[in-house]
């Protein structure tokens, strides 16, 4: 029998291949192994015959070959073989592909299962097409079955995989359950290994679905817990008072080059009253690309200055971070208050209308010292870059959620023991079922309505070649005006099976061809640090026409005199991602364009309509909930490593279901005391989840 923690290699019965492909997994326990689920489920459970069956539905057949033969191939090393099946009721034929092993595993009179979908051909008739295939004389994994469809590494088979994962339940003893039984009866979930049973060998559909059910409740509920047992922390430690000074307020207003919108007016006061509690603030800051959510922050930075403490400011990347320096300098410099900006690149501290390099050392002098906004990455969450008087973290997180950043703040510990409060911002409007669920230990203001003069951007679909154009003319007008554009590719080099545009092959062309004789340049993530900042300061700078960029301008690069974007492939991408990606043009009070381009005619461009209806990025948010069911909201499909790996943001239902389960239990047991196992598992989230 096998223990959870036991290694893989303890499966009774292992291949030398099957121990290779659970190599090329990278799992080390059995726990691990089971821990992969199916994405879905193949229903070959309808068992047929020949002359009843139906075309383009999953069916199981048993069949005798009647003949089995390699075909001739044009190509080199491409093996094809046929064969002719039949059954008391009729025949049938089936193809099968760089598999030439069958003609010395089977040979006419065997019978077979054959399980797949029949489609008919013009040339060659009614058949299957690479169907899967089981000897009739042994218990099948796959025909007459629920079959499980596993995600697959490298050259890994269904076949192999669902043979090992079968071996690994057939032999697993019970395991730890580390949800308590109380909460399975309430909630009506099966137990962990009932659940592994379920969804690696389900007899039904809606078994499997049970199965699954009980995976999602089990992460949701953990990361739950996790965030809802920082806070209680946090709120045990207590935060600094930051008292609100009418007059100064008044005064910072007044002072601004823009008059504040009233719905940046509510999240400013919502905020100014959370930091004048006595337990820490944590608020996330929601508005839409553009709708100002950085003076709201300033504004709180500024007052916890006027009490006399720091504020940490830090931003996913060391260009915003670098942006957010110079708007702060613009906000803060009637009011003297210091700025340090602490890159990988650059130190500089401005005072005093001055800007100051420092070297490494005289930078972490002056956050000893106190009483500064200091300016940078996640990084000045480290012990020696951050200031021992912090009072407020700023966390512009760019719908980039998770554990790790907040927790870090709960964790560092101030000098009198207390935690500094916090102010998420993210630019990703999140549908509010998703909000309440996901967000549990944040409080949320919601800035909707953009700054007075900015015009709604218009958002064109073009198909091909002859769209394309379109885009560039428009693109060699607004440089007339002496105006910039943005051309975002998907790629950065030309290694692309799927034809979509690459940055390195898009600059060459364009210079020799659509734009040719206009300035160009490239940013793309596989450039130093240093690179990409001169190429941003020379298309601020105005020393270019238009930047040809992958997605790394989606995170809050802010050029108002870029007024044109151009996104190629754009059926690539979810909603939520366009719609950032167009949020970087639309800056001014100049009329903008956002064209998306489609591959070609046959791209699937109907979800894009949704882009050209509205600006609304609330709307467009709901519409990819719809549409995308497992999309990149919040960190679901995101490079790196997302929040959820079973839960799937239409799992609305379980994940309510897992929030109120976690609200109840810390109501009752805040610091989860009498609950070891899930305070355990909650740590290890608080570790090691990241998210961002």
């Amino acid at each position: 029998m096998l223990a959870w923690s036991d290694p893989v290699t303890y499966i009774h019965g292992l291949t030398a291949q099957q121990r290779r492909v659970l190599k090329q997994l990278e799992v080390g326990t059995v726990g691990d192994l089971l821990s992969i689920l199916p994405r879905r489920y193949d229903d070959y459970s309808n068992l047929v015959k020949i002359a009843y069956l139906p075309i383009g539905e999953p069916v199981t057949l048993k069949v005798k070959i009647k003949q089995l033969k390699k075909m001739p191939s044009f190509r080199r090393r491409f093996v094809m073989v046929r064969g002719l099946l039949e059954d008391e009721t009729g025949a049938i034929s089936a193809t099968w592909f760089n598999q030439p092993w069958m003609l010395e595993q089977l040979k006419p009179g065997d019978e077979i299962y054959i399980s797949g979908a029949a489609r008919r051909h013009p040339r060659y008739g009614l058949g299957f097409v690479s169907p899967l295939w089981e000897p009739a004389n042994a218990e099948t994994l796959a025909a007459g079955n629920i079959a499980p469809v596993y995600p697959l590494v490298g050259q890994v088979t269904q076949k192999t995989l669902r043979k090992i994962m079968k071996a690994a339940v057939e032999d697993l003893s019970e395991v730890t359950d580390p949800m308590p039984s109380e909460i399975l009866e309430k909630e009506k979930l099966p137990t962990l290994i009932e659940a592994l049973r379920l969804v690696h060998r389900p007899e039904t559909n809606e078994a499997a679905e049970l199965g699954r059910h009980r995976f999602v409740f089990d992460e949701v509920l953990y990361y739950q817990l996790a965030l809802r047992l920082a806070r209680n922390l946090a709120d045990r430690g207590g935060a600094p008072t930051i008292k609100f000074d009418e007059t100064f307020a008044k005064s910072f207003v007044s002072q601004l080059p823009f008059e504040l919108t009233p719905d940046q007016k509510r999240g400013a006061w919502a905020a100014f009253q959370d930091m004048e509690q006595g337990r820490p603030m944590r608020r996330l800051l929601q508005g839409d690309v553009g709708s100002g959510k950085t003076v709201v922050a300033a504004f709180c930075a500024a007052m916890v200055y006027r009490s006399g403490l720091s504020t940490a400011f830090m931003a996913p990347t060391d260009i915003l971070a670098k942006q957010h320096a110079l708007t702060l300098q613009r906000f803060f410099k009637k009011h003297n208050i210091p700025i340090l900006l602490i890159t990988s690149s650059t130190r500089y501290i401005s005072e005093g209308g001055e800007e100051t390099k420092l070297t490494v050392q005289e930078a972490k002098d002056r956050l000893a010292v106190g009483r500064i906004v200091a300016v940078g990455t996640h990084a000045l969450l480290e012990r020696e870059q951050c200031p021992s008087d912090l009072a407020l973290a700023i966390v512009d997180e760019q719908h980039r959620f998770g554990v790790a950043q907040r927790e870090a703040l709960t964790v560092l510990e101030r000098p009198d023991k207390m935690v500094p409060h916090l102010l998420s911002m993210t630019a990703t409007p999140i549908p509010r079922s998703l909000t309440l669920t996901l967000l549990g230990d944040l409080d949320v203001s919601i800035i909707r309505t953009k700054p007075a003069g900015r015009l709604p951007i218009t958002t064109r679909i073009l198909v091909g070649d002859v769209g394309r154009n379109l885009a560039y003319q428009a693109i060699k007008e607004a440089i007339s005006r002496h105006e910039q554009a943005f051309i975002v590719c998907p790629l950065i080099d030309p290694s692309d099976k799927l034809g979509s545009k690459s940055v390195e092959e898009e600059i060459v062309r364009l210079r020799s061809g659509p734009l040719k004789g206009v300035k160009l340049l490239a940013l793309h993530g596989k450039m130093s640090a240093a690179d990409k900042d001169q190429a941003m300061n020379d298309f601020k700078d105005k020393k270019a026409d238009v930047l040809i960029a992958t997605t790394v301008v989606e995170v809050g690069v802010d050029i108002p005199n870029a007024t044109v974007m151009l996104i190629e492939s754009a059926e690539r991408f979810g909603l939520a991602q366009l719609h950032q990606l167009r949020g970087r043009i639309g800056r001014s009070d100049k009329p903008c364009t956002c064209y998306l381009t489609a591959t070609d005619e046959d791209a699937d461009i109907s979800r894009l309509r949704v882009l050209e209806r509205t600006n609304d990025g609330f709307v467009v948010a709901e519409e990819d909930l719809k549409i995308r069911g497992s999309g990149n909201l919040l960190g679901f499909e995101q490079s790196g490593k997302g929040i959820f790996k079973y839960a799937r943001p239409d799992d609305i239902a379980i994940m309510s279901q897992a929030r109120d389960t976690a609200s109840q239990i810390l109501k009752d047991d805040p610091l989860l005391q009498a609950h070891i196992s899930l305070r355990e598992r909650a740590e290890q989230i608080r570790e090691t989840a990241h998210g961002e």
